[in-house]
């Protein structure tokens, strides 16, 4: 089935619908309050199905991002987006962390607040703010986009996969689709607010070539020193699948599915081997904190 996006309007009225195990064919990644849809090529095989999340997924449709909400853990399970080169680049004020209203259990900025973590984008800020304005940036500052992350994870780490994706791995290929999210184990953590604590966090690049389909994920845990090689977090897709209850690429043919998701990535043909000690952007606001001293130019072992 192939459904035109429409801001999913006929799926989901008024921005959200809860939906559990439903395969849609992307013509367009995001949209606006208005309901437009905005061009782009799609994401091969549709939105992640949720057949292992209890209490099901709300999808959130966002300028250029979707967001698949668990209300029960008071997070996102997956946002989906596409990278692409930013040319000339803009910067936007920050605006404020705002709860989001489509959603029966709105999360509030202050229940991050003296919790020792993070507020977390998986939409990235700097890449959704450049390619589609300061509308979606405010959504991408909405908290149904924001997870618990440890502060080596979110300013080190996670940076460093941010940076490679907009400013190498996008500028090699006109379409690379990407899919984030948490991953929470059955020994489950809660803020006093009551927000889930996620264990790791995932990130699948998927790219089509001239000779097909390739995907690359990685899986990190929450627990970094923030100059590991970027490589050692490599992992299947069909791992993820199996930690997070979350089907990718359903709306693929099988053999093409089981192709993507069963093995690992060759880190030659992504050129990740070369990008592994990638240096963190805010690495001298850590250097030597806490005792340890990060050393990018060969990263720790």
């Amino acid at each position: 089935m192939v459904t035109s996006l429409r801001c999913l309007t006929a799926l989901a009225r008024g921005g959200s619908r809860r939906l559990l195990g439903v395969g849609l064919l992307l013509s367009a990644i995001g949209c606006g309050q208005g309901g437009e849809a905005l061009a782009g090529p799609g994401l091969p095989g549709g939105l992640p199905e949720a057949p292992g999340v209890t209490g099901g997924v709300e999808i959130l449709n966002n300028r250029g991002f979707v967001v698949g909400y668990a209300g029960h853990r008071g997070a996102p399970v997956w946002v989906v987006y596409q990278a692409r080169p930013i040319g000339e680049r803009r910067h936007l004020d920050r605006p404020r962390f705002e709860a989001d209203p489509r959603v029966r259990r709105p999360i509030q900025y202050r229940d991050f607040t003296d919790t020792g973590f993070d507020r977390g984008h998986l939409a990235p800020n700097y890449l959704i703010s450049n390619l589609h304005g300061p509308a979606a940036q405010r959504q991408s500052f909405l908290m149904t986009n924001i997870v618990l992350q440890r502060p080596r994870l979110n300013q080190l780490v996670w940076q460093r996969l941010e940076e490679i994706e907009v400013d190498h791995l996008a500028r090699r290929w006109d379409e690379l689709n990407v899919t984030v999210g948490p991953v929470f184990d059955a020994d489950r953590t809660w803020t006093d607010s009551g927000v889930d604590v996620p264990d790791a966090f995932y990130r699948i690049w998927l790219d089509r070539t001239a000779d097909g389909l390739r995907a690359l994920a990685l899986l990190v845990p929450q627990h970094v020193r923030g100059d590991e090689r970027l490589d050692q977090f490599l992992i299947t897709v069909d791992e993820i699948e199996a930690k997070t209850g979350l089907d990718f690429f359903a709306g693929l043919p099988d053999a093409i599915e089981k192709r993507l998701e069963a093995r690992p990535a060759d880190l030659s043909a992504w050129g990740l081997a070369s990008l592994a000690c990638f240096p963190a952007r805010y690495a001298n606001n850590w250097q030597g904190k806490d005792g340890i001293r990060l050393k990018f130019d060969r990263c720790s072992d």
